[in-house]
């Protein structure tokens, strides 16, 4: 992997530790999504695909992830 690389996980990683963690296991949802988003651009620029559906889609998941664990009573 290149440093560059290495350099950007890092940053990616720092960030994600100072998001409020609004439910338990929110932190890591939020790190998958991000990885699996990296992952789709970087397939994207080997082979073209529908990378912004597939992003839309992960973070759709994301936030029903948020609102499964916080339940109706947290919106508020």
């Amino acid at each position: 992997m290149p440093l560059n690389d290495k350099k950007v996980i890092s940053i990616i990683l720092q960030q994600c530790a100072g998001v409020e963690n609004r439910c338990e296991g929110y932190r890591n949802e939020i790190i998958n999504v991000i990885s699996s988003i990296i992952e789709y651009e970087r397939g994207h620029r080997v082979q073209a695909t529908n990378v912004q559906q597939k992003i839309n889609d992960k973070c759709n998941a994301a936030a029903r992830f948020l609102a499964q664990r916080r339940g109706p009573s947290d919106l508020e």
